[in-house]
């Protein structure tokens, strides 16, 4: 039985009196008694090999490396190679941490449109749109039939009719001129229930009226609510198409109150989006300037080019965003022995192992900021801790801090 293995019996043999038992461990086969082993050197006044105390930078808290049920441990001596020890230098880091939340898809505001008819009348053909379809923009929707539409169609026939008699009966008579302001008047009334000047110039050409309106779409883009069914009766205020350009989409959600602060303009996330095989970055492009009484949340969004069609609105989306948390030292979380009552590291110095309680703060990307117990430029251990704390814990309770109770350097 080797020298580390005694070490880790008598350590559990320590810790089961709970640091209370007086009498020396057991000689345990194999290993030499604690008799023969060498006296503790005695603890010089001021150790060069000890970390002076570190200020935390609060008034009144201080750090300090005294630590009675830990000792200094020598690595001259152990295996270390086949121990992985390793070592990590005490840094300053921009930290910053991921957060997760919750997205959904839904259409560009900016790119959507709504038809309604600017008459009273009834749907008389469809032209077979439907939910979903793709138009263009002046495609035909719907044909409406309007007694108003039909009214002033008549009217302009009329008006035209009665220019062209005062003409033949009276050639070059300034009354049938004087009906050129009547019949311009009747034709600008006509778009204001968008007819195209193509049917008012058509029904002048062909002598008869339409007797009603054609809608057609004012922008490229998809069906996405329709409630022109032939045969029913609309009025201005019934929307009857809902049409977006779904190239370009939005993925919305909400910031909850501990990162609102921490979010702007332009800040980069990454959505992972029910149709999407890959992560897809985006840039944040709208923050909300109130928050949501309900939730409590700030609303934002980002937009996500959809040209493949992959994206569908309504899907929902993890929304992941890098959330800065301030630059201060850092070490790797493989570094901290954590205990519940402290946190502990082993700095390195002059070829011994130093127990150093630090206080921690969050643990970003890996590492843990340190708020107090160490300096920038410290080397601290990253691998072998178990045994390091189990040396530590040995060397103290055999009353010295540099020596090596089994007899090693």
């Amino acid at each position: 039985m080797n020298r580390h293995t005694a070490a880790l019996i008598v350590l559990a043999l320590f810790s089961a009196c709970d640091g209370r038992c007086q009498q020396a461990p057991k000689h345990v086969h194999g290993a030499p008694p604690a008799a023969s082993a060498p006296p503790a050197a005695p603890t010089p006044a001021r150790d060069p090999r000890a970390i002076p105390a570190r200020e935390s930078g609060a008034a009144g808290d201080e750090a300090s490396t005294s630590i009675s049920d830990h000792g200094h441990v020598s690595l001259e001596g152990l295996p270390l190679p086949e121990l992985r020890f390793a070592t990590a230098k005490v840094e300053k880091r921009s930290l910053s941490r991921l957060t997760r939340t919750t997205g959904w898809v839904t259409i560009d505001e900016t790119r959507t449109s709504e038809v309604h008819a600017k008459v009273r009348g009834y749907v008389i053909s469809s032209h077979n749109s439907f939910v979903g379809m793709s138009v263009k923009r002046g495609q035909a929707l719907a044909s409406l039939y309007s007694e108003g539409v039909y009214a002033a169609e008549l009217e302009l026939l009329a008006l035209g009719a009665q220019q062209r008699a005062l003409g033949e009966a009276l050639p070059g008579s300034p009354a049938a001129k004087s009906l050129d302001a009547v019949l311009d008047a009747t034709r600008k009334r006509f778009s204001l229930w968008d007819v195209s000047q193509g049917q008012v110039g058509q029904v002048e050409k062909t002598g008869r009226p339409s007797k009603g309106v054609t809608l057609t779409a004012p922008r490229d883009g998809v069906i996405l609510a329709r409630s022109a069914i032939d045969g029913s009766y609309v009025e201005p205020a019934t929307q009857l198409f809902l049409i977006s350009d779904v190239s370009r989409l939005w993925v919305v959600f909400d910031i909850f109150q501990a990162n609102m602060g921490h979010v702007s303009l332009g800040q980069e996330v990454t959505l992972e989006c029910e149709g999407l095989d890959e992560p897809h970055k985006a840039k944040v492009s709208f923050l909300a300037p109130v928050v949501d009484p309900a939730t409590r949340s700030l609303r934002a969004r980002v937009e996500v080019d959809n040209r493949k069609g992959h994206l569908r609105p309504g899907a929902f989306s993890t929304v992941t965003l890098e959330i800065p948390v301030g630059e201060g030292l850092a070490v790797p979380e493989d570094a901290v022995i954590r205990t519940g009552k402290r946190d502990l590291v082993f700095v390195i110095v002059d070829k011994m192992a130093v127990p150093t309680e630090v206080k921690l703060g969050p643990k970003v990307g890996g590492f843990y900021r340190i708020d107090s117990g160490l300096n920038e430029g410290d080397i601290v251990a990253t691998g072998a801790l178990f045994l390091l704390d189990a040396e530590s814990r040995l060397r103290a309770a055999s009353g010295g801090m540099g020596g090596n109770p089994h007899g090693g350097h």
